[in-house]
Parts: C-alpha cells; structure tokens; sequence
C-alpha cells in the first residue's frame, strides 16, 4: 500500500484490488484538479477580467464543482466493497465517460484545433499554461483513472467472490 495513500486514508477497503487503486489514484488526481482549477481560475480573472461570459462561466464553475463531488466519491469508493458502492461508482462511471468527451472538446479548444467563440475564446499566455496544467494534465489523467476504476469496480469486482462476509453495518 502506498504511503500516501495511507496518509489520506485511501483504499482502506477490508480487500484492495487494483480497481481500488485505480479509484484510489483518481480521488487524488480530483483533489489537485480542485486545487489547481481553483488556481487557474483566480489566474483567469487576474489577466482577463470576469467578463468570460454567462456560458463559460457556467460550463467552468459547473464542471468545476461536479470535479470536486465526484473527487469525493471516487475517495468513498476507494474505501469501500465494491457490492456496497456499486450505486455510486455507477454514477462515477456516468460521469467519467461523459467527462471524456467534455475533456476531448476542452483539449481541442484550448490547443486551438478547435474553436468554439460561443464557448471561450482560446487562451493564451498564462491563462493557457494555468489550463494546459489543470484541465489537460491533471483533469484528463483525472477521469481516465475514475473511468477505469469504476468500470472494473462495477464490472471485474476483484473483490466480490472473496468469501469476505459484509458486515450488516456496511449492508
């Protein structure tokens, strides 16, 4: 078990399986990209204004907010059986796919392949390095690791068939 894992009390499930780990990791990733968001936010208003646009801003605030919800889950989960948890890591699998077009698009429009004025403008400058380090680095390896722990969670439960009895608390 790693450290840090222990020092976050990560995957303290009764038995870890690599989707734990998975979940585990991607709990992390959601709390840097709530951290870092934040930061490219507050760069964001420093160099452009609050004048983004209804849209953008509520694209960003909402993506934003559902990032750190879903960093929630995906650390409940990382503690959790998989059978008990399989309600919400349904919902973390629903969010992570849907999450994984959304970050396509974003990563298109902030490397300019794709150009969506209605959305935002493309960035430039530190906005663009502050977005390149919280959406792209941090947001996709994010939702990459919540997709894939939820979907062997909720479809290879390692640990299912352990003989490990829940505990009626836990039911």
């Amino acid at each position: 078990m790693s450290p840090l894992f222990q020092r976050l009390h990560l995957c303290q499930a009764p038995i870890v399986t690599s989707a734990h780990m998975w979940i585990g990791a991607a709990a992390v990733l959601g709390a840097l990209f709530t951290l870092t968001h934040a930061i490219t936010i507050t760069i964001t208003c420093a160099v452009v204004g609050f004048n983004w646009g209804t849209t953008a801003w509520c694209l960003d605030l909402s993506g934003y907010v559902a990032g750190a919800l879903f960093a929630v889950l995906c650390w409940k989960s990382s503690n959790s059986i998989s059978t008990v948890f399989r309600k919400n890591n349904g919902w973390i699998c629903m969010w992570a796919t849907i999450t994984v077009v959304v970050r396509i698009v974003d990563t298109l429009m902030l490397f300019g392949v794709l150009k969506l004025d209605e959305v935002y403008v493309t960035p430039t400058g530190a906005v663009l390095i502050s977005n390149i380090v919280s959406e792209v680095l941090i947001g996709n390896a994010y939702v990459v690791a919540a997709l894939t722990g939820s979907l062997l969670l909720l479809f290879y439960p390692e640990d299912a068939d352990t003989g490990y009895e829940i505990p009626s608390s836990m039911e």
